[in-house]
């Protein structure tokens, strides 16, 4: 098991070398073209290529258990010409690969083939060809280069030259490695990419079941980055704000005076108790952020990780159990006690090392903090990193979320760690500490039923839809607002005939949160919680309950194009990128793609915040032509049309899976919200866009686009 755990460390930190190297556009081969008429209906095509020093381009004649070989792809061939075999390769190079256990042929510094071909339709002015490969130094990229020979420039040679003919058969597609390192690779048994028979670029997957070989089409350009960072701190800010919170938790408010006491009696020795609190404070945030590492390991390994956990049916029910087992402790049942979850050796070998004092007994002391809190903060970090997977960057958000959630823990405690004088004017614990630990029982319920909402969605089970859920989360509020004002006991509640201030007020806010909630059934975007439930069209009445459309509404599904539906807002929308770009084209207005998620809150926050505005939705109800591609999606494809993926080199058998691959490969982006408008030719027409709440600046993208494509 540890040589599994460190083979994982070990691929997790090459990929991510790798990644980084690989981040900047590398382009080793400089391609040049010519013809030569060899006789009346026949002509050798002359491809070659300048490789940069130190760089090697695979044969096609290369051992199909190596490097990928040359490939190429003829285009309209039939009834216009005929390939003459393989191409005749100059001056190729062999060396032994120890890691494929094979001898490679490759090309160095130099590349030139020559094939012949006969001509059929002597009215034939030029042929093109999609040549694809791999070239390789300390790592590897796929080539793909499309290359036109126009035969009208040929040059006339004397029909005896014609001696590069390689009569050898067209060799069957054979599976090979589709890695990208051939220095540090051992992966020779996976399949082969499926490269792509793409037109113009267009993304068009080839199925399985044609068995040929095929790269994905990738953009140009690289994709911009999107103003993310506001997201991340908005996450950074609400996870500082719930370690604020949970300090009143029953399992941390006690350790306040333990620690002050631990600290008090270190300020015994000339300055250690200042410096071991300094140490202390830090190594709190320090022991929090560190939990995010291994997701940016995981990350590099797969880049999808975030969006798999977030819309994972599993990981959602797990969550919604746990949940809700947390939520019934709080509320009294301590048979299900989570800090049963913790092994005791750990919290006794923490703070033994504690108690021995020297500069990293602040480290053990912090460290004992976050183990013993477990019980209060585990719901808490659970439900941050389930937003941190439907966030904007994955891993980097999630280091956000630990760095505010560790911070709000810390400074209150670091603060009194340095200064234990202030010990005295906190409350101390008592009923009230129950009273908080019922509340956050009724908080960590309503928020079980958001994971339960993403498993719904995900899987399209049509269970919880928005009403239900709204009805849910009413129930929920409306039943803290009665234990706030004393209506409700429940077991280890401190019987008393009065309720103080604060926890009056709080039952006034929270029965106006329940009513502010009420409207929501009848179709109200209450966007105060825009994210959280199902959105609108995710309802059993699309209107709201009771909701009956009259005859004078233009509202019906007679008038939608074929393979379309009203989307959010009533926004005609597609969710097939074909079907989306044909009727674009058919009423000449641009393509506004919208990589989205059944389960993604932010594009649900775009969705009711922005799409809703009014200089918003007359631009995408009248302007663009709006395609949702759900990279979460379950629904399989036809047998026909599953395939291989031609960089993971996994089967591809979803409709999520196929646009997920799209994103990541074409528009090198695998985070959710991403919007691109493109014109008719599949090219964008300004730089793509994450996440952006700010109404003006998504105004201004979707003006610019516009403009570009008039």
């Amino acid at each position: 098991m540890k040589k599994n755990w460190l083979l994982l460390l070990f691929l997790s930190l090459q990929t991510w070398a790798q990644f980084g190297v690989q981040q900047d556009v590398i382009d080793p081969l400089t391609w040049h073209t010519s013809v030569e008429k060899t006789g009346q209906n026949t002509y050798n095509l002359i491809i070659e290529a300048d490789i940069a020093d130190g760089w090697h381009l695979y044969s096609q004649f290369n051992d199909p258990n190596a490097s990928l070989p040359i490939e190429f792809e003829w285009h309209n061939a039939e009834g216009q010409y005929k390939v003459l075999g393989k191409a005749k390769e100059i001056d190729t190079h062999q060396a032994y690969n120890e890691v494929f256990k094979a001898t490679e042929t490759f090309f160095s510094k130099h590349a030139k083939l020559i094939q012949p071909i006969e001509i059929i339709n002597p009215n034939l002015k030029k042929i093109v060809v999609t040549l694809y490969g791999q070239a390789c130094k300390e790592a590897c990229i796929q080539v793909q280069k499309d290359l036109t020979f126009d035969l009208t420039q040929a040059k006339i040679v004397p029909q005896a030259k014609n001696n590069s003919t390689e009569k050898s058969p067209v060799e069957p597609v054979k599976s090979v490695s589709s890695d990208t390192h051939t220095t540090d690779n051992n992966k020779k048994n996976d399949p082969k990419p499926v490269k792509d028979l793409t037109e113009n670029g267009k993304y068009t997957p080839v199925p399985i079941a044609n068995q040929a070989t095929s790269q994905l089409q990738t953009t140009e350009k690289p994709i911009s980055k999107t103003p993310e960072g506001g997201s991340n701190w908005a996450v950074f800010w609400t996870a500082f704000i719930a370690g604020l919170l949970v300090l009143l938790t029953p399992c941390v408010f006690p350790m306040i005076p333990l620690t002050i006491s631990f600290f008090t009696k270190q300020s015994e020795k000339a300055g250690a108790g200042k410096r071991n609190a300094i140490v202390y404070a830090v190594s709190i945030v320090l022991i929090y952020v560190a939990f995010s590492f291994p997701f940016h390991l995981l990350e590099k390994v797969d880049s999808s990780i975030f969006n798999g956990l977030a819309t994972n049916t599993w990981v959602n029910l797990f969550f919604f159990l746990i949940f809700i087992l947390f939520a019934l402790n709080l509320f009294g049942v301590e048979k299900l006690d989570p800090v049963r979850l913790i092994p005791n050796s750990w919290v006794s070998s923490a703070d033994k090392q504690s108690s021995k004092g020297g500069i990293l007994a602040g480290f053990f002391m912090a460290l004992t903090l976050v183990i013993v809190s477990f019980s209060c903060t585990g719901p808490a970090l659970g439900f941050i990193l389930g937003n941190a997977a439907s966030g904007a960057e994955g891993a980097m958000t999630f280091t956000y979320a630990m760095l505010g959630f560790g911070l709000g823990i810390a400074i209150p405690f670091g603060i009194l760690a340095f200064f234990p004088v202030l010990l005295k004017k906190l409350p101390q614990s008592g009923g009230w500490l129950n009273s908080v630990k019922v509340i956050f029982g009724f908080i960590e319920l309503a928020f079980a039923f958001k994971f339960l909402s993403n498993a719904d969605l995900v899987n399209q089970w049509h269970f919880l839809h928005r009403e239900v859920f709204i009805a849910i989360w009413i129930a929920i509020t409306l039943t803290m607002a009665m234990y706030l004002f004393g209506k409700i006991r429940l077991p280890h509640d401190a019987h008393t005939d009065t309720i103080g201030v604060f926890r009056f007020l709080l039952g006034l806010f929270t029965l106006s949160f329940g009513l502010y909630l009420l409207p929501g059934l009848w179709g109200a975007p209450l966007n105060i919680i825009s994210g959280f439930p199902p959105p609108m069209k995710y309802a059993e009445s699309k209107f709201g309950v009771g909701y009956t459309k009259t005859s004078s509404e233009n509202i019906t599904t007679a008038t939608l194009p074929e393979g379309a539906e009203y989307g959010p807002n009533n926004i005609v929308a597609f969710e097939d990128y074909d079907t989306a770009l044909a009727y674009a084209k058919k009423v000449n207005k641009p393509l506004l793609i919208d990589f989205t998620g059944r389960a993604c809150q932010n594009c649900r926050l775009m969705e009711e915040n922005v799409w809703s505005k009014d200089k918003i939705l007359p631009i995408l109800k009248n302007k663009v032509v709006l395609v949702s591609l759900y990279v979460d999606e379950r629904t399989k494809l036809p047998k026909d049309k599953q395939y291989i993926s031609p960089y993971t080199g996994q089967k591809v058998t979803t409709i999520g899976q196929k646009w997920s691959e799209m994103e990541t490969f074409k528009y090198k982006n695998n985070s959710q919200p991403l919007y691109i408008m493109i014109d008719h030719n599949e090219q964008n027409l300004n730089q793509p866009i994450g996440y952006t709440p700010d109404i003006d600046q998504y105004y201004n993208w979707l003006i610019n686009g516009l403009k570009n494509f008039n």
